[in-house]
Order: structure tokens, then C-alpha cells, then sequence
């Protein structure tokens, strides 16, 4: 795993395998609070919900209760914090997303939203952006922008994927 700071608040992260995502979800578990809204951008495939199985299970939700929410647009799950995990990608636009009450989540939990792209006008402005982009087989680039004005969110995290080495 290769992890570079190109500006504050950034981070891109090379994955070469499941097991990095995997890794990359433990570290981001140990340091998300309640009230942390994660929008996931990539392309089908890219390992988008992989990065939610593994921030969930290291937040304690069971393993076989994480799936896609794509067919029910939200799946709610109990861990040391409450998992809120939205798929956008059927909806057909961010009025549609906002009328499944989505707010009324963001302050309680850990939300984590796929397809953030198509909902970005709806998501708070304290929000992270994971970006997942193949860039081989079995090789992935998350760009991370995290919160403005949260650079201590940067040290956390590059401090814990080093931890894991």
C-alpha cells in the first residue's frame, strides 16, 4: 500500500488487492465518529461496497448482514456505531434521494453513501469523498478528501494504515 499527500486535506492511497481495501476500511473505522458522512465515487466494480464491508465490520456490524443496498437504497446496521449505507445509483435524481429522508441520518451514525457523485448538492459540506478508480486487475486508487478544516483526520488516518504495516 502506497499512501501520498499531494495537498492538505488529500490523501491517494494505492490498494493492490481486497485485503488493502480491507485495510484501508479498518483504518478509516478506527477514527470515523458519529456524525461522519463518507460519499464513495468510482465506477461498477471499482470496490465501492468492499470499502463499506470492511468499515462496517470493523465498526462490529456481522459480516453476513452487510450487502449492497442498491434494490432498497438504504441498509441500516448496529456496530459501535450506527452504519447508515445509501446506494444512489437507481435513482433517477437528488430529489428522489432526499425524499428518503436522508438528513435525519446524518448526525447519528456513520453514513456511507455509493454513487455520491449523483447526490453531492445533498451531502454536507463536512463530508469525506472517497474516490475508488481501478487502475489495474486488482489495483485501486482511493483519492481521499477529507473534511475542510480537519487535517488532523489525515494524520489519524496515515498513522493507522502505518500502524497495520
Amino acid at each position: 500500500m502506497d499512501v501520498v499527500r499531494p495537498a492538505p486535506g488529500l490523501l491517494e492511497v494505492t490498494l493492490d488487492s481486497e485485503e488493502e481495501t480491507a485495510r484501508l476500511g479498518r483504518a478509516i473505522a478506527e477514527i470515523v465518529e458519529a456524525g461522519t458522512v463518507i460519499g464513495l465515487v468510482g465506477p461498477l466494480g471499482a470496490g465501492k461496497t468492499r470499502l463499506v464491508r470492511a468499515i462496517a465490520e470493523a465498526l462490529g456490524v456481522e459480516p453476513g448482514a452487510i450487502s449492497s443496498p442498491t434494490f432498497v437504497l438504504i441498509q441500516e446496521y448496529d456496530g459501535r456505531l450506527p452504519v447508515y449505507h445509501f446506494d444512489t445509483y437507481r435513482l433517477t435524481s437528488p430529489s428522489a434521494f432526499e425524499d428518503l429522508g436522508v438528513a435525519d441520518y446524518w448526525d447519528s451514525g456513520v453514513s456511507l453513501v455509493e454513487w455520491a457523485d449523483r447526490v453531492v448538492e445533498l451531502l454536507p459540506e463536512d463530508r469525506w469523498t472517497i474516490a475508488i478508480e481501478p487502475i489495474g486487475p486488482t489495483t485501486r486508487r482511493a483519492r481521499i478528501e477529507l473534511p475542510p478544516g480537519r487535517p488532523e483526520l489525515g494524520d489519524r488516518l496515515v498513522a493507522r494504515l502505518c500502524e497495520s504495516d
